[in-house]
């Protein structure tokens, strides 16, 4: 049984490995030794949209991506992804009736806030619960939800450093998605909650 100190510990070994944020992608196979997965960058840059292209590519240039390589591959992961290896669990689990199970931002706020399954949400932070929230409301300027993995806490309660992947820690030099910080998107966002993951004894 995974223990919080592994989860940290895990969560911990990926910052600094240069990730790059592609929605959609990572946390499929637990065993792995990173939740990030070869993206083939170079051949999925054209199928963005060109407001996309135009907003993501001094990022890229920053970055020292050339994504108009059609060879470019990059170690790609999102924030589901990354925290689904750091729990140990795929992201995508077989339903016994054949369909697929999508562990994502908005499963993981369902079900904390709901029935509590896998994820029970908690009143005060500790380290090694997840804070997460959902895809925003139409209009808000956000296209997804978030979540991370608290690394610390404060005397009230509070996450103060979580490990998470978002575009917006790729956008800030070095360039790597995954990084630990005060996560401040968390705070602001009215609708985050604490949850702890049913695997991991409390």
């Amino acid at each position: 049984m995974t223990t919080v100190e592994e989860v940290l510990a895990r969560a911990l070994s990926m910052v600094g490995r240069g990730t790059l944020y592609w929605a959609g992608t990572g946390g499929l196979c637990p065993d792995a030794v990173s939740p990030a997965e070869a993206l083939a960058v170079g051949r999925e840059w054209p199928r963005l949209p060109l407001d996309q292209q135009a907003a993501l590519r001094p990022l890229a240039v920053a970055a020292g991506l050339n994504v108009d390589d059609p060879d470019l591959v990059a170690p790609a992961c999102d924030c589901s992804g990354y925290v689904c290896w750091a729990l140990g669990i795929s992201r995508k689990l077989a339903l016994p009736d054949g369909r697929d199970l999508w562990i994502n931002t908005d499963s993981i706020w369902e079900d904390a806030t709901g029935a509590g399954l896998r994820f029970r949400k908690i009143d005060r932070a500790v380290e090694g619960c997840l804070v997460v929230y959902p895809k925003p409301e139409p209009g808000s300027g956000e296209d997804f939800g978030h979540v991370g993995l608290v690394v610390h806490t404060d005397p009230d309660g509070q996450a103060t450093r979580i490990a998470h992947c978002s575009a917006s820690n790729f956008g800030e030099a070095p360039h790597d998605a995954i990084k630990v910080n005060a996560g401040e998107a968390f705070k602001r966002h009215p609708r985050s909650v604490y949850a702890w993951f049913q695997g991991v004894p409390s």
